[in-house]
């Protein structure tokens, strides 16, 4: 079959390339639309009317179409791009936005690098839909120029762009199915090269549900391009784009509005970057000065093990003392995982999730399919072989997932990083991981020093806290109306805390050393991230979802008593413990709801009790705990599981949604890190969140304590404030002084926090 000659090169012999469903001769812009695999024109009718005035809509016209049915197709992309850069050229008097979805979308990029090339007019940006990257192409290439028409039709099924009724006549069939051979063989044939990155400011849009152009693969489309100007994630599949016109649209305009090429009319040299500005997106590729940069891939981690005398936790807390960048600590009995640096970020708010990776643009997520949706896909968009991404989430990314009004203010309601170098711990050994192999041996020099040192260690001195008359007034009150609204039948449980600031400056390493050798404690953690200063001793998970085998744990403390040290005395607690008839309550409708919410994401008939009721000791205090797991069901994730156990059922209450909501009108401050989570997520989609409780906290100038307690139709306003004080004990009696700062005079100690605080001692 003959290809068809190239277009000429004036805009009446090349008119039979774009179809224009409303002509708008004095618009000032375009948009020139390539549409998918085997579509025809009309792909894009109703954008002509849906764009301003101003705005002219082209949509291209292939041979083997429309009024150009009688046309051999092109089936090579070579001759297709060739005779559509030329057949362009003189439409391009205007700033000109070149859009493509699917097939269309490789088929605009190449026709935008062929302009570059010819170093005359340009367009003003280029936006690619629902297409995987070209390294995504070379690696995975379509197998589709194979396909015989029962594949075909197949395909065009699967994808959901087709009407069934369409295939399913054979009358049609026959009308649909030459231009998709056509098309296939383009695509099938495709292998995009290493050449030259396009300088037209690139836009990503993709659905999150769409398995052909996943949108972890989106960023790699800035390796192609020397401005990756914006990715967007989008609810839907493949033909996302039908439903979500006006946002797709929305998007495009966006990028006209933006776009900085200038419109040229004359023939001019393709412009390069200045040398600095080279040097600092693209750092460490040479630039001959003749052509653009060429493709790069994204980085690995090098590793190091080494064998390490001393204690890890001392260790990893010396890490942190002489660290002057963002860091997280996370250690989970024993094995510490201490993080270092921001090689990518990924920052999560009500409308979406951005992901900042070092040397790119920001990637936005839309939150439109679920704020965890979209945290999740912009965790899938981390290229980088076996990272470990480090961080916490606030009590307010709750509301969101309740459905519950967000909080004024632009606060992030999670912040994660994948860190620049990362340290592994156990005792006897130590995993350097670090982005550049230079510095390696950097980072085991600080090791090493940093075990020798070990720490702050053994500090006697401590700062005071008024844990007994802080806003014990007021929180007797808020338990007293609580109570009021659960008889009310309002709600089944809900906790309040109350907060006890900590006026003197405090060594956070040193009293996380220092507290965590005082508590036992299911998860501890010590960070500097995202504004946030926290060193605390959790005594339960929100959630742990293993990638390996797919198991949800989750593991529930409600009821509490004081422990002190003395064995007759923490015994007969622990009996009253079992015999409390409100604690016993509040544990057994804990556990119930957490077997509920597991059951919403787990295999039918996979959840189990573990464990029942037994008694947790931890630091200052003894709970009522249990252990629930199940199966996670095919096709649910690691962040749906963490989204029906978030907030923890032990820091919320009963229904969630109303506790939140009591929550809220009740404390006069924002939780934030109190009662959300300090988190672990591994590449293999294990997520290990521990619930932030038994904490202190330090931001924006600030730095307090603060407790809670569970609060049911039996509760006693003064025994629920002296839970708040037994709880706090587990962090106010290590608070270590900074070094420029001694143990100020405080308020005098009540006798059972001398006793305490001899016992830690």
């Amino acid at each position: 079959m003959a290809e068809p000659a190239a277009g000429a090169a004036d805009r009446g012999t090349t008119e039979a390339w774009f179809r224009r469903y409303a002509p708008r001769p004095h618009a000032t812009a375009r948009v020139v639309c390539f549409g998918p695999a085997g579509g025809s024109p009309a792909f894009y009718r109703d954008w002509a009317r849906s764009v301003p005035g101003d705005v002219e809509v082209l949509s291209v016209v292939l041979p083997g179409r429309e009024r150009r049915f009688g046309e051999p197709p092109p089936t090579t992309m070579d001759v297709l791009a060739d005779a559509l850069a030329e057949a362009l050229v003189p439409w391009l008097d205007r700033p000109t936005v070149l859009f493509g979805h699917s097939m269309g979308a490789s088929v605009a990029f190449e026709v935008t690098r062929r302009l570059e090339a010819s170093g005359g007019p340009r367009p003003a940006a280029l936006v690619v839909s629902g297409r995987p990257s070209p390294r995504r192409l070379r690696e995975c290439p379509s197998p589709v120029a194979d396909y015989d028409d029962d594949a075909i039709v197949a395909y065009l099924r699967g994808l959901g762009g087709t009407p069934d009724e369409l295939l399913d006549d054979p009358e049609t069939r026959e009308l649909i199915l030459p231009p998709c051979r056509a098309d296939f063989q383009v695509i099938g044939r495709y292998a995009p090269g290493p050449h030259p990155r396009v300088t037209t400011p690139l836009h990503v849009l993709v659905g999150d549900r769409d398995e052909n152009a996943p949108a972890w693969d989106a960023p790699r489309w800035g390796e192609v391009a020397t401005r990756l100007a914006g990715i967007h994630v989008l609810p839907g599949g493949h033909f996302y784009l039908v439903p979500g016109r006006p946002a797709v649209i929305a998007h495009v305009l966006r990028a006209l509005r933006e776009a900085d090429a200038p419109v040229r009319t004359t023939p001019a040299a393709p412009p390069r970057l200045a040398r600095s500005e080279r040097d600092t997106r693209h750092a460490g590729h040479a630039d001959s000065g003749k052509e653009r940069e060429a493709v790069t891939f994204a980085p690995a981690y090098h590793e190091r093990r080494i064998a390490l005398t001393g204690d890890a936790l001392s260790t990893a807390v010396a890490l942190s003392e002489t660290s002057a960048d963002a860091y997280v600590l996370f250690e989970n009995r024993g094995a510490i995982g201490w993080a270092e640096g921001e090689y990518g970020s990924i920052v999560v708010r009500a409308e979406g999730t951005t992901l900042s990776l070092e040397g790119a643009d920001p990637v936005e997520f839309s939150a439109g399919g679920g704020v965890l949706h979209a945290l999740d896909q912009a965790l899938a968009a981390v290229r980088l072989q076996g990272w470990r991404a480090y961080g916490w989430s606030t009590f307010e990314l709750s509301y969101p997932l309740h459905g519950l009004p967000a909080v004024p203010g632009d606060a992030p309601l999670a912040h994660l990083v994948v860190p620049g170098r990362e340290v592994r711990l156990e005792d006897g050994g130590a995993l350097l991981r670090t982005l550049r192999p230079e510095e390696l041996d950097g980072l085991e020099q600080r090791v090493r020093s940093a075990a020798a040192l070990g720490g702050a260690v053994g500090d006697t001195r401590r700062v005071t806290a008024d844990i007994e008359r802080h806003d014990a007034d007021e929180y007797r009150a808020s338990v007293a109306a609580a109570v009021d609204e659960i008889r009310a039948g309002n709600l089944t449980k809900v906790i309040l805390s109350r907060v006890v600031p900590v006026s003197s400056p405090i060594d956070l390493p040193a009293t996380y050393l220092e507290g965590r050798r005082g508590n036992d404690p299911a998860r501890s953690f010590l960070l500097r991230l995202g504004g946030w200063e926290t060193a605390g001793f959790s005594p339960e998970i929100v959630a742990r979802v293993t990638g390996e085998d797919r198991r949800v744990v989750a593991q529930p403390l409600a009821g509490t008593r004081a422990l002190e040290g003395d064995p007759h005395a923490d015994s007969s607690r622990r009996a009253e413990l079992y015999r409390d008839e409100k604690e016993v309550f509040e544990h057994a409708v804990s556990v119930r709801l957490v077997a509920e919410e597991l059951e919403q994401v787990c295999t039918t008939g996979s959840v189990t009790v573990d464990d029942f009721m037994s008694v947790k000791e931890r630091g200052s205090v003894q709970h009522l705990a249990s252990r629930l797991s199940g199966s996670l069901a095919p096709g649910r994730t690691a962040w749906e599981a963490f989204g029906a156990l978030f907030p923890a059922v032990t820091a919320s209450g009963i229904p969630k949604a109303e506790a939140c909501e009591l929550i809220h009108r009740s404390e006069r401050d924002s939780r934030g890190l109190y009662s959300g989570a300090v988190m672990t997520v591994d590449t293999d989609g294990t997520v290990d969140a521990a619930l932030v409780l038994r904490s202190v906290y330090r931001h924006e100038g600030r730095t307090w304590l603060r407790a809670g307690a569970g609060i049911v139709a039996h509760s006693s306003p003064d025994r629920e404030l002296e839970e708040t004080r037994e709880k706090l004990r587990s962090v106010s009696r290590f608070l270590v002084p900074a070094a420029d700062a001694g143990a100020e005079p405080q308020p005098p100690l009540s006798a059972r926090d001398e006793q305490s605080a001899a016992l830690a001692r």
